[in-house]
C-alpha cells in the first residue's frame, strides 16, 4: 500500500502535515476527505491525488475556487516533490512515503522495486498498450488482453420519481438523500456503495423536483456529480494501474485492484466484467 504525504502551508504561517495510507486521497472541505481544508479555502470535493506506480497526479474536482499546480489552472497534472499545489491560498507539497513502494513478499526472494526517472515510467506506462500484453508467470500461458470497453458505471436515462404527491414525494427525497450520504461516508472502504450512492442521489434530486423544492434538487444533483466524477477518475486510473501492475507481477497490487474494480462492476456485464473474473479466479489458482 502507497503512503502519501501532505504538507499543508495556509496563508497566516500555519503548516499541518498529514499521512494517507493508500493510492488515492481527497483534498477538499467535506468532512471524509482525507486531508480537510477550511470551507472558506475549499470546495466539498476539491482536488483528488492518485498515486499509479511510483507516479503522483492530481485531477481538480471543482472549479472555485480554482486549484492551481505551480500558479497556473490545474486540471489534471502530473505532481513532483517540489510541484506547488493551490487550493484557495492554502499550498499543499504531495510526495510518496519512503518504503511504499517496496513490498516484501512472504515465500519469495524475488525484488520488486525498479529505480528509474518518473519520466521514464510514465513514458512506460504509456508504451504498454503499444507492446502488446506480458506474460504474467514465467511458467504460466498469458492473460488475453483486457478488453477495451468497460462498462459504463451509471445509467444514462433519466431518473423519475415513483410518488406523484408532491408531500410523498418530499418525504422520499429526504430518505434517499440520507441513505445516499450514508453509503458516500462509505465508499472510500467499499467502492461499491460510492456506486449505489450516486444512483440514490439522482433519484433523491427528482423526487425534489417532484416536490417543487428546486434548490434542494440542484443541490443533490451537484453532489451526485461530483461523486461521479471521482468514481469515473477512479475507476478509469485502476484500469491502467491494473494491466501495469500484471505486467511488473506486482500480485499485491493486482489483487487490491481487481477486487476494487470488480465491486465496481457488481451487477454489470461484459467483457470487461468477465475478464477481470478470469484474473480473480487466475490469482487464487496461483495462490496470489
Amino acid at each position: 500500500m502507497s503512503i502519501l504525504r501532505f504538507e499543508i502551508r495556509y496563508p497566516n504561517g500555519h503548516r499541518e502535515a498529514a499521512v494517507v495510507e493508500g493510492e488515492r486521497a481527497l483534498i477538499g472541505s467535506a468532512s471524509y476527505s482525507d486531508v480537510r481544508l477550511p470551507v472558506d479555502q475549499a470546495a466539498y470535493e476539491h482536488v483528488v491525488i492518485e498515486a499509479i506506480g511510483q507516479t503522483l497526479r492530481a485531477q481538480a474536482k471543482a472549479q472555485h475556487p480554482p486549484a492551481t499546480v505551480n500558479g497556473m489552472p490545474l486540471t489534471s497534472s502530473p505532481i513532483l516533490p517540489d510541484t506547488v499545489l493551490g487550493v484557495g491560498s492554502v499550498q499543499i507539497f504531495v510526495s510518496l512515503g519512503a518504503g511504499d513502494i517496496e513490498r516484501p513478499r512472504a515465500g519469495t526472494q524475488k525484488e520488486k522495486k525498479k529505480e528509474g526517472s518518473p519520466i521514464i515510467r510514465i513514458l512506460g506506462l504509456i508504451a504498454l498498450p503499444a507492446l502488446g500484453y506480458m506474460v504474467i508467470a514465467d511458467d504460466e500461458p498469458p492473460l488475453p488482453a483486457p478488453p477495451t470497453n468497460a462498462p459504463a458505471l451509471f445509467a444514462s436515462a433519466a431518473v423519475a420519481c415513483p410518488e406523484p404527491s408532491p408531500q410523498a414525494a418530499l418525504a422520499l427525497a429526504n430518505e434517499k438523500k440520507d441513505l445516499a450520504e450514508g453509503k458516500r461516508e462509505r465508499h472510500p472502504f467499499a467502492p461499491s456503495e460510492g456506486v449505489a450512492a450516486v444512483d440514490l442521489y439522482r433519484l433523491s434530486a427528482a423526487c425534489f423536483r417532484t416536490a417543487k423544492a428546486e434548490e434542494q434538487a440542484k443541490d443533490v444533483e451537484q453532489t451526485a456529480r461530483q461523486l461521479t466524477d471521482t468514481i469515473t477518475a477512479d475507476f478509469r486510473a485502476r484500469r491502467l494501474r491494473l494491466e501495469h501492475m500484471l505486467a511488473v507481477k506486482d500480485w499485491e497490487l493486482v489483487r487490491t485492484d481487481v477486487n476494487t474494480l470488480m465491486a465496481l462492476t457488481a451487477g454489470k456485464q461484459g467483457p470487461y466484467v468477465s475478464w477481470l473474473s478470469k484474473v480473480s479466479e487466475d490469482l487464487k489458482r496461483r495462490g496470489e
